[in-house]
Order: structure tokens, then sequence, then C-alpha cells
């Protein structure tokens, strides 16, 4: 396998003769350009990549402002685009540039995925703080970490995957957030002060909106 330095290097002199490839065709767009987003998103990347030949062959028809003596008419030039997108896009289909597609099949190794699964059936799970299910359960943060929390217990409650996913979309009705209230009352302060003035607050808009007071205690 080549190392990391010799990939490097050959990527720089194929940026090289690519810029003096541009350069050659004596073609303004192509030096130093780049595909359009706004092309590529309505038609593609081989189009957006196409798009000054495109222009060039449209600047051959009679009626541009070049009114050059072999004209090339719209049905021609689109079938010259036509035709080299198929090429690139075979191009790309058999991995001329790093994409193979469809990708080699390889066998599945059963063995190690059933060994795999063996050990998560063996593995035992704290309760759900709120329903009980041990069968598989989450270290949910309270202030989450994308916010300072800390990877610590007393930021933590543990969550079934539903009412993980509840707690941090803040779709918990108001008994499972009583039950929840009751865990965080022994967290430590900082995660207490979350809860109560940033979390509630979202689940308090939650239930104005859609007046989901199911089976609870009302919360002031």
């Amino acid at each position: 396998m080549a190392s990391i330095k010799e990939l490097k290097r050959r990527i720089k002199e194929l940026e090289s003769r690519n810029e003096e490839l541009r350069a050659s065709v004596g073609f303004e767009e192509l030096q130093g350009w780049k595909p359009d987003k706004r092309i590529e998103a309505q038609y593609g990347w081989v189009y957006a990549w196409l798009y000054p030949l495109h222009s060039y062959l449209d600047t051959l028809y009679p009626y541009s402002h070049l009114n050059t003596e072999d004209p090339i008419s719209p049905d021609v030039r689109n079938k010259i685009m036509a035709i080299v997108t198929a090429i690139i896009s075979q191009l790309s289909i058999h991995g001329k540039y790093g994409v193979k597609i469809p990708y080699d099949p390889k066998k599945t190794d059963v063995d190690n995925y059933f060994e795999k699964q063996k050990k998560y059936q063996e593995l035992n799970y704290d309760a759900c703080d709120i329903c009980g299910e041990d069968r598989i359960t989450h270290q949910c943060h309270i202030i989450p970490r994308a916010e300072g929390g800390p990877n610590h217990r007393d930021n933590f409650v543990t969550l079934c995957p539903l009412h993980h996913h509840l707690f941090d979309h803040n779709r918990l009705n108001k008994k499972e957030w009583s039950i929840l209230s009751k865990v965080i009352d022994a967290k430590m302060e900082s995660a207490i002060v979350y809860f109560r003035e940033v979390r509630e607050k979202q689940q308090k808009e939650y239930w104005d909106t859609t007046n989901n007071s199911s089976g609870g205690n009302q919360i002031n």
C-alpha cells in the first residue's frame, strides 16, 4: 500500500497536470475553474463539470456573437454533451476516479456476527428511570455535552431508547416528567438547575402546543 507521503506527491502531480491541461486549451473558463453549485444541484455533477464545454459549443451556433464558419446546432451540441457525459459516467462507474460501483461483495462473517450478538445479550443494563425497561438502556446527559455537560454519573439519567429519544426532543408527557424529576433531584446542583430552567421550559412549550397532559401531575 502506498504511503501517505507518496499519495500526497501523486495528488500534487495530478493537480499540476490538470492545470496545465486547462491552460493548454486556451479557454479562459477552464483556468482554475470550478463547477457552479447551483448548476450541479440542478443538473448533476457531470453536467456541472462539463458546463464550460456546453458554453463553448453554444458559441459555435450560427446566431451566436462569434458566427463561426462551421456552426453547430443545438441538437448537435446536446448530442456531444450526452456522449461526453456518458463517457465520464462510465469512467466513474468503473473506478477510474476512485469510485467503484457496484462494490465487490464480501462474504459475511457469520461466526463473528453471532459472537458480537452473544456479548450484547450477556450485558446487564440498569433499568430505565422512567419505565423500568432493562433489556437495553442508555446513559443520557442532563446537561448536553455540546453545552459543556460532564461525563459524570451526576449528569446522567438512565433511559431506554424510547425515553432517551423523547427526553432529548422534549416529548415526554407530564407523568413521565414527574417520575424523572424525582431522579434529577438527587443529581448535582448544575444538572438540577439546567433540568428546571432549560429542559422543563422546553417541555412546557411542547405541552402548551399539544395539550399533552395525559396521566400526569400538573406542573406549574
